[in-house]
């Protein structure tokens, strides 16, 4: 059974963006992953990004979030602005697929410049495979 595409899961997470937002600047959350692209089945999780301005190790992140995460099976991915800079400007793929494919839900102003660097990436090339992502030829 696949998931509706068109399902506003912004309501879900809402509660977990204010909590971190009362405790650091939140820069973005962004569904990924099969319930963004909505192929997702019944049982599928929820994969999250959150990009915010952390001062804790990555796995005590990942801990702080899932206490404020609500109770549905999710995956978690903490990362600090520079972090995901770095990540997206070196083609790792949960990066690019976080702004190629995925749901924003919080913080379009922040994600709006990768958008744009997204988008020549791909007219320069990069895409895809069943196993593998091709980076831009530029």
């Amino acid at each position: 059974m696949q998931m509706d595409p068109s399902i506003d899961y912004s309501n879900l997470f809402l509660d977990m963006i204010e909590k971190i937002q009362e405790k650091i600047v939140l820069r973005a959350i962004i569904l990924i992953g099969s319930r963004a692209r909505g192929d997702a089945k019944y049982y599928s999780d929820f994969d999250i990004v959150v990009i915010g301005d952390f001062d804790m190790p990555y796995i005590e992140r990942i801990k702080w979030v899932l206490w404020h995460s609500p109770s549905v099976p999710v995956d978690i991915f903490c990362y600090t602005p520079e972090e995901f800079n770095t990540m997206f400007y070196s083609y790792q793929l949960i990066a690019i697929d976080a702004i190629g494919e995925g749901v924003i839900l919080y913080g379009e102003d922040f994600i709006k410049p990768y958008k744009l660097e997204y988008k020549k990436f791909v007219e320069h090339g990069m895409r895809k495979t069943p196993c593998t992502l091709i980076p831009p030829s530029m």
